[in-house]
């Protein structure tokens, strides 16, 4: 007996097409996840993401000048104070001008010091004697005159030579005011304007010295001197969080990314991103709580600092350069109300605020 294909063929097809349809419609079985995702302990909550921060917040430090990196003084977690050393550029050219400069300082002191102790007394002798032979030519003069006058008179010499006696006496005068004041002069001392043009020569030398000095220290980075920013006066213990430069390499002016990362060693703090959208439920008064991602099991209570009332562009925690704003949120502050050691830097955390429950009145429609 002979089968007929086409009938056949048909009949498969239809009892395919039931087959399939039947299983493909079977619902699929849920599966747990990996990781149990966080769970809010309030029946009516806010929620956000909080990026973990040092009390202080982030200080990205940077170089005033460029140069080459000598030496880096700290690493990663060191607990560091105020005007720590964190790293040493190279200022080996700077260095040189110093010493330039102090060389250029001490030969004006002591030109200062020279005007200063003016006269020598070595100089005086020397002078004082001067004076005395321009008397004794005076004196000799004047003799020699008186005596020409006389035989003048008497008719024994000539006109011309009590000329002669004459201006050798004029002569002999005007040495003898010439010896005294120049030995008036050099009792004197320095003149004062020569004084002051010493004064104004040490003062710019030890100017330039101390303008070179502040040019070395501009290359060594030190740990800044801050405080917090609620105006406490708490002194602050840095903790080196990142460090993105070695030795041997070269910084600019600006850099391209932060030579190092502190922060207060202290509690932790949590900064939460509230969308705009839930605003109007917002209470700072309210209680938070924050849990780890990947870690459910273990809530981390929080206490209220501060709101920060600008609501800004919320950006993807991504880290990349791109990062997309898709809405606004206004960034709360929170601190830890425990120690929490192992909780970093940097870390997203899921956080979770307690509200007052809403319930929103229909708007009638005309």
């Amino acid at each position: 007996m002979r089968i007929p294909l086409v009938p056949t063929l048909a009949v498969l097809a239809v009892v395919f097409a039931v087959y399939h349809v039947s299983h493909s419609q079977t619902p699929l079985k849920q599966t747990k996840p990996p990781i149990m995702p966080a769970l809010s302990p309030f029946s009516s909550k806010v929620a956000g993401a909080g990026i973990v921060e040092a009390r202080s917040e982030n200080i990205e430090i940077a170089a005033d000048v460029a140069g080459v990196v000598k030496r880096v003084h700290v690493i990663w977690g060191d607990k560091v104070q105020p005007r720590q050393q964190l790293v040493s550029l190279d200022a080996r050219d700077i260095q040189a001008e110093i010493e330039i400069r102090k060389a250029d300082l001490k030969s004006a002191e002591v030109e200062l010091e020279r005007l200063r102790n003016q006269p020598r007394p070595e100089e005086i002798p020397p002078l004082e004697a001067a004076v005395a032979e321009a008397e004794a030519r005076l004196t000799r003069a004047e003799d020699i005159y008186g005596r020409q006058q006389r035989l003048t008179q008497q008719q024994v010499t000539t006109q011309e030579e009590l000329v002669i006696a004459r201006t050798d006496l004029l002569t002999a005068q005007a040495l003898l005011k010439k010896a005294e004041a120049d030995l008036a002069l050099l009792k004197a001392g320095a003149w004062e304007q020569d004084l002051l043009v010493a004064k104004a020569n040490v003062s710019r030398m030890r100017s330039e010295v101390d303008k070179f000095m502040v040019e070395a220290e501009r290359h060594e980075l030190l740990a800044p001197v801050s405080h917090f920013a609620d105006g406490s006066d708490e002194p602050i213990t840095w903790e080196v969080l990142q460090i993105n430069i070695r030795p041997g390499e070269f910084v600019a002016t600006p850099p391209q990314e932060p030579i190092l990362i502190l922060g207060d060693a202290g509690p932790r703090r949590i900064r939460v991103d509230i969308d705009e959208y839930d605003l109007p439920r917002f209470k700072p008064t309210g209680k938070a709580v924050a849990f780890a991602r990947g870690d459910a099991s273990r809530s981390y209570p929080l206490d209220f600092v501060r709101v920060e009332p600008f609501v800004v562009p919320k950006r993807s925690l991504t880290g990349d350069n791109s990062e997309r704003v898709d809405t606004r949120v206004l960034q709360v502050i929170y601190e830890f109300a425990e120690p929490a050691n192992d909780v970093y830097v940097g870390q997203q955390m899921d956080v979770f605020i307690e509200t007052e429950s809403v319930i929103q009145a229909a708007v009638p429609t005309e």
